[in-house]
């Protein structure tokens, strides 16, 4: 069989294929030999004085699959000599580490497919045991965490008008959670602390140096006072910024209370109608399509009161994409503020209570619009991981892959 093109196909260099031994039902075997002649000596680093002194038993290397079947190379495991300084030494090949089954290209294909996914599913891919391709994991997750942990931090650093975000997820919803550092702009997670009470939060910053040394511009965060009180002691120059959408939930939050109350006065058609179409009333009333702008409209024709707490809604996202600048915001933000108070329901006065305590945070979006939209998109990541990998109760290793996780796309690069 022509054997011209299968270096290439198996992206092997080194090797020079000479005969293909054996194609079974689900596997290739291919013999191959090294192209050199000779290979330097590991402790003296000559390539003149080094001599062959035959060959021990044939080394049998898993590779990447060939058209879905397991290929095997046979390799010889040829013994050398340095007469300079009588070492003796095997040939060392460098597609596969020393006593390894497994080639490298193997062993990386591997472990990129579990990231993605499940070892269960990559060992299914790949036709192998689950439990090598478990350790082959376990060893290449800490040293490329590593990397990318020291490339997203060095970026940080040295980033001009650093944005980040803080925000906590839930390992056991209402029990256990941890928090999650960062960088907007650099669109990278930077750091996962366990907790997200104030004490583990100093506690942190004690411990990671590197957090202080950061010098960010703002931090957008949602309205938790520990995540703010901390902040002010880092970086007290920082603009603490509450993030939008966590900050509009309150907003929808009150509407929908609102509706609960109006729904019960309601017949009992118009009670259901209002009931089965109450998400209507949370989005912006221009993304809507036609069909759902006439039953929004039936839904607020039931009431005065929710028709007016809808407004109010509307008049909050207008505040938000409309406000040219800071002043503006500030003076628009206290009119919408009035607008609330002619409303009256309990809802209402508790969402622009909380909205008043934290004036200033929320008026700050408008010197530095920026949101933790994409931190909610990596809790879902997050999220995902944890199902996979049934909550690993290796911290280290949970950690490692979270990291890996969030930061994927700087591995495909």
């Amino acid at each position: 069989m022509q054997t011209q093109y299968i270096n290439e196909m198996l992206d092997l260099p080194e090797l020079k294929i000479r005969q293909i031994l054996s194609i079974d039902a689900g596997e290739v075997h291919i013999e191959a030999v090294p192209l050199g002649d000779k290979q330097c000596c590991p402790c003296c680093g000559s390539d003149q004085d080094v001599i062959r002194k035959g060959k021990n038993d044939t080394r049998r290397v898993r590779h990447l699959s060939i058209f879905e079947k397991k290929t095997y190379l046979h390799v010889p495991s040829i013994r050398m000599y340095c007469t300079r300084c009588e070492a003796g030494f095997v040939w060392a090949y460098e597609f596969v580490g020393p006593k390894q089954r497994y080639s490298k290209l193997f062993r990386s294909q591997s472990v990129e497919q579990a990231l993605g996914s499940t070892v269960a599913h990559s060992a299914r891919m790949q036709q192998a045991p689950a439990s090598t391709v478990q350790r082959m994991h376990h060893e290449a997750v800490p040293a490329e965490c590593e990397q990318i942990y020291a490339q997203v931090w060095e970026e940080a650093k040295d980033m001009k008008d650093l944005v980040l975000g803080i925000d906590d997820f839930a390992i056991k919803k209402g029990h256990t959670y941890n928090t999650g550092i960062h960088n907007l702009k650099g669109e990278a997670m930077l750091d996962l602390l366990p907790g997200r009470k104030l004490e583990e939060l100093r506690a942190y910053a004690q411990a990671h140096p590197d957090f202080l040394w950061l010098s960010p511009k703002a931090v957008v965060m949602d309205l938790a006072q520990p995540y703010h009180t901390w902040i002010s002691e880092c970086f007290p120059n920082a603009i603490r910024i509450a993030d939008r959408f966590h900050v509009h939930r309150y907003v929808i939050e009150s509407v929908q209370e609102v509706r609960k109350t109006v729904q019960h006065t309601l017949s009992p058609r118009a009670k259901a109608y209002l009931k089965t179409n109450h998400r209507l009333l949370n989005p912006p009333a221009e993304s809507l399509n036609e069909e759902s702008r006439k039953r929004l409209e039936t839904l607020l024709n039931y009431s005065h009161l929710l028709r007016s707490v809808w407004e109010w809604k509307e008049a909050f996202a207008t505040w938000y994409d409309c406000s040219p600048n800071f002043d503006v915001a500030r003076l628009g933000f206290d009119r919408w503020c009035e607008q609330g108070d002619r409303i009256d329901h309990p809802a209402v006065r508790s969402t622009l209570k909380t909205m008043r305590n934290w004036k200033e945070e929320i008026v700050n979006y408008h010197k530095c619009r920026w949101t933790n939209a994409t931190v909610e998109g990596r809790h879902n990541r997050i999220k995902a991981f944890q199902r996979r990998h049934y909550f690993t109760r290796n911290r280290s290793r949970y950690k490692a892959g979270i990291l890996i996780e969030c930061n994927r796309h700087r591995l495909l690069c």
